[in-house]
């Protein structure tokens, strides 16, 4: 069967990156929305990659100083720079930033110095940068940029709860950003802004369902409501939706079933979200909306591979909204394998 895809743009083949990583990677789009991968090498070292003008790719680059744990989290700012924050061995958090537009990263700058978990970033509705992450209490905590310079850094804020694997943090379509977070008893619970640009003010948490045996993985939908996706206890991909007044969600509905790791997604070109997992056969599936803002979605289809131990990269869309999807492959080389549309 042909795999179900964005009008226009099929699958490729699969292409080796090589390297030697540890840790779900990274991508982020450059000012000049080239797609570029973080990842974390053999000695806890951060390495990344660009894709170059032809589609070719250019050498690994050593991020020199700096030394990471887990799973870094790549952002570019309204400025133009990426930024990339990660956990330290010694659980702090750190930031690399570029010092030009689509050019080299600055020396390391220390953000937090005890963290209980990796930080994960996202946009303000004015451009300010938030970086959530779980603290050493096993709370929700972020710190964000004090101004519009964002180069400085605000005092550490804690919005309480207890927290079991990294968050996730989306900017929803009325400009209030929404954390999705894996609780206690393996409930899902998200905390959204009050308003807009209100980064110190929020509601109350809210429980929304529970048999979430993965991180989640929060997206916007065409219509800029917030999709939650999770691996239930029933080892299937479920989600659910934000309701049409973005203040609550909407009852789970599931996917499929046969998921190893958590879903991730991306929304195509035609305005329909794409789901990748990894299938219990170790390949890459995807699956996608029936159509844009539905509330269904068809079956999986296997875009093959042999995925290893670490969880699929969030998914990306390039400058003409063509996704690329990262993950390791397996056997004893860890090299950087990615999946990405192409037009058909």
């Amino acid at each position: 069967m042909v795999v179900s895809t964005t009008p226009g743009a099929d699958w490729g083949t699969w292409i080796n990156l090589e390297g030697d990583i540890y840790a779900e990677p990274a991508p982020v789009l450059n000012a000049d929305n080239r797609v570029w991968v973080f990842v974390r090498g053999g000695g806890d070292t951060l390495w990344s990659r660009g894709e170059l003008r032809d589609r070719t790719w250019s050498q690994w680059i050593h991020h020199q100083g700096s030394r990471i744990a887990g799973v870094p989290s790549a952002i570019r700012g309204r400025d133009g720079k990426v930024r990339v924050f990660y956990r330290t061995p010694g659980n702090g958090i750190e930031v690399i930033t570029q010092s030009v537009i689509n050019g080299g990263f600055s020396a390391p700058q220390s953000l937090v110095s005890t963290a209980g978990g990796d930080p994960v970033a996202v946009l303000n509705a004015d451009g300010r940068i938030q970086v959530f992450f779980r603290g050493s209490d096993g709370a929700l905590w972020y710190v964000r940029n004090q101004d519009l310079k964002y180069e400085t850094y605000g005092t550490l804020t804690s919005l309480g709860g207890a927290i079991f694997a990294s968050p996730s943090p989306v900017l929803d379509g009325t400009g209030r950003v929404v954390v999705a977070v894996k609780g206690a008893s393996d409930t899902l619970y998200t905390i959204q802004q009050n308003a807009s640009n209100s980064t110190d003010s929020w509601e109350p948490w809210q429980s929304n369902t529970g048999g979430v045996t993965s991180k989640p993985t929060a997206l916007l939908d065409a219509a800029g409501r917030v999709q939650i996706f999770y691996r239930g206890s029933d080892q299937a991909a479920w989600w659910i939706g934000q309701s049409n007044d973005y203040e609550n969600f909407n009852t789970p509905a599931k996917i499929n079933s046969g998921v190893i790791d958590r879903p991730t997604a991306a929304l195509g070109q035609d305005g329909r979200v794409n789901v990748t997992v990894k299938g219990t056969d170790n390949a890459l599936w995807v699956d996608v909306e029936n159509e844009e803002n539905a509330t269904a979605y068809g079956a999986f289809q296997s875009l093959g591979g042999a995925i290893g131990a670490v969880d699929v990269s969030p998914v990306i869309a390039n400058s003409e909204g063509l996704l690329y999807v990262f993950t390791q492959g397996s056997g004893d080389a860890k090299d950087l394998w990615l999946q990405r549309q192409n037009w058909a």
